[in-house]
């Protein structure tokens, strides 16, 4: 019961603050659940298909949370943030829960593709908003401070993706 509890609050109540790590855990197994579900349709694959996308899903979004959550906290304690890393990781686990409602955006787009991306379009924002609120809760920041420690973190993680390309690259073409 605790467990439902935590979710209704962190998803309908979020300025309640945080709940406990495993409340996040299982908001980010409900979004890989439905993402790898989105992506087997998509691709009409069996359920071994849909096992598959959901390791694939786990492994991406694990690595994709804690790049993402590195970047915001390093960014929240440049600008003078106070909350933990154990923080952060929740902030960010928690803020991706409107990621659940990919299934029927994507079939709104197969009604209407204009109905459709304008509810991608929503779902993102909303995430947005989320992390942004949630950052702005767990450290303590101004919401401006909050908005700039996003940005810098996309672009702190993008950073990291070319390096993580150009890696390989240097090493290929240099030897």
């Amino acid at each position: 019961m605790m467990l439902l509890d935590g979710l209704y609050n962190s998803w309908f109540r979020p300025g309640l603050g945080r709940p406990p790590m495993p409340v996040a855990i299982v908001s980010i197994l409900l979004v890989l659940i439905v993402l790898s579900f989105n992506a087997a349709g998509l691709t009409n694959s069996s359920a071994s298909g849909w096992l598959g996308w959901f390791f694939l899903f786990l492994l991406g979004g694990g690595v994709g949370w804690f790049w993402l959550s590195a970047a915001l906290h390093i960014m929240a304690r440049l600008l003078g943030g106070i909350g933990s890393v154990t923080d952060t990781l929740g902030a960010v686990a928690q803020s991706l829960w409107p990621l659940i409602l990919t299934g029927a955006a994507n079939s709104a787009l197969k009604v209407s593709p204009r109905l459709g991306l304008l509810f991608s379009l929503g779902i993102n924002l909303w995430v947005v908003v989320n992390l942004v609120r949630s950052m702005a809760q767990e450290h303590q920041l101004p919401w401006v401070r909050a908005l700039l420690c996003f940005g810098g973190a996309i672009i702190l993680a993008e950073l990291a993706l070319v390096g993580l390309i150009l890696w390989p690259l240097m090493i290929t073409l240099g030897m």
